[in-house]
Order: structure tokens, then sequence, then C-alpha cells
């Protein structure tokens, strides 16, 4: 995007491998925060590298000091996919892959007879996967489509699938005094998909979610309007829902996070806690 932007530019990467990326654990056993981000961006504050590229989900609702979130560009389908075997019956027994506890939570309510069973690696090792461990893998549609993977797959129902709070969106992250930077990564700068990603965000900071508590928000701005859908999930089953709407992208997501709070959304939190000590 940026060399399409700014004619003569180019760019070098910096390769930086983070906890993430080392921690075979399912992502719910660890403390997510920063696990994806932490080490990508200490590279932007030690001036290793000028700019980080995120996963928008991947980072946390509080920058590290001398951090800005510099520019949100254009927003890929937040939605999820799946990837099955051949002849699949999702009416009946079957074995889904995801270490995400939200797609956990939504496919046992969608598909009440799959056993689902935590899942790591790259794209390529979960897909290599199907037809062997797992009957069925749940994805980003975003991460297939920015791969270029050409593959067969199901697009989940967008109102039992909702995503997660920020995917689909990149966040690109400098330092807030290299003005320069600010300023050049603001040229592929997005408006709705950074709208989009600070009700999201607003709603994650009221309910201080994260890997280990599953919440799902999807935000969707036409230009004037900011409507979000937005869930909680029971570790026992079930859901509760609250959908909002305004100009103001953070008061849509605070909202949306306080109305999820009044119907039980803190209860549902401190349950899940608690059943996840066993895995740390």
């Amino acid at each position: 995007m940026l060399k399409g932007a700014i004619l003569g530019a180019s760019f070098g990467v910096v390769t930086v491998t983070t906890r993430g990326d080392t921690d075979s654990r399912p992502m719910f056993a660890m403390d997510r925060r920063g696990v994806f981000e932490r080490e990508v961006n200490q590279a932007v504050t030690d001036g290793r590298a000028d700019f980080a590229v995120h996963s928008m989900k991947d980072v946390p609702n509080t920058m590290a000091p001398g951090l800005v979130l510099a520019c949100v560009p254009e927003r890929a389908d937040p939605y999820d996919t799946m990837v099955c075997r051949p002849g699949l019956d999702t009416g009946e027994w079957f074995v889904v892959g995801t270490s995400s506890l939200r797609r956990a939570a939504q496919a046992r309510l969608a598909f009440p007879k799959c056993e689902v069973r935590p899942i790591r690696g790259n794209v390529d090792t979960r897909i290599s996967k199907v037809g062997d461990t797992f009957d069925a893998i749940i994805l980003a549609r975003a991460g297939l489509g920015r791969l270029g993977l050409d593959i067969d797959a199901v697009d989940l129902p967008r109102d039992t699938f909702i995503p997660s709070p920020g995917q689909g969106a990149l966040a690109l992250v400098c330092r807030n005094d290299d003005q320069n930077m600010v300023s050049l990564l603001h040229t592929i700068q997005d408006a709705r998909a950074r709208a989009e990603a600070e009700a999201e965000r607003a709603l994650s900071r009221i309910l201080e979610s994260g890997c280990r508590f599953p919440v799902a928000a999807c935000a969707e701005h036409d230009g004037h309007t900011i409507r979000m859908r937005a869930a909680a999930y029971a570790s026992g089953g079930g859901a509760i829902h609250a959908e909002c709407s305004g100009t103001d992208p953070v008061s849509v997501g605070e909202e949306a996070g306080h109305t999820l709070l009044e119907s039980g959304a803190a209860s549902f939190a401190l349950k899940w806690r608690q059943d996840m000590e066993g895995w740390r």
C-alpha cells in the first residue's frame, strides 16, 4: 500500500520472533496481552524498525509508552470461514480445530454435536491437518485472502460467528515522536476502518476482554453512522448480545460494552478465568 502511495519508496523487513510464535500452548492458555506484539513493538522502540504492522486483534488496548497507533488501512473481510474434509455433515459428530475461545463457543452453539480441539501452527500447517486429525478448522477469511490461498471453504453465518474485535483490520504502529513516519503512514489510513477499529477497541477496554474471555464484536461504518453487533459467551454455553449505533465510534463501543456488562458479562468473564486456571 505504501509503495503505491509514495512513488520511489523502498522498504526493508525486520524479522522478529514473538512469544506467540514459540509458545505451543493453545492461545487461551496464555496471557494474550502482547503475545504477538510486544517483541515487534520493541524493535520500533529501539529504532531497529521504523514502524510495525500487526493484526489489529493482537494489539492491546493500551499502547506501550512512546508508541502510537498511527494508521488503520482498508479493512479486509472480518468474518470467519471453515475448511472441511469432503462430505462433512455438520449435523453429525465431527472434530473441529481452533484455539480461539470465541470460535469454540460459537461452534458449540452452531453445531451441538461437534467436538472442539485446540490447534496451533501457521495457516498451511492447520489446513494440512484437515481430513487427518480434524474434520474441519475455523479460520479468518482475511488470513486466507492475504495469503492468496484458493481453497474450498464454507463461509460461516455472520449472525452466528460474529468476529473478534479488530479481526480483518491491520494496525500500523510507530514512535509518537517520529512525525514524518506518522504522516507517511497516515497516507494509507482508511477512515471507515479506523472508526470500526476504535469502536471495537472501546468495547474491549470496557470488558477487559482477551484470549481467556470470549467476546465478539463487529462494527460497520457507512460513512456517517457506525453500527455494532457484539456478544459475550458463557463457558457452559449460551451467549448475551448487544446492538448499538451512533456517530461517535468510541461511544458506540462503550455503550455496547456496558450493555453486555449489565446483562451479565462480568460473571461470564470470572467463570472463564476460573476454568482456565488449570491451563497456566
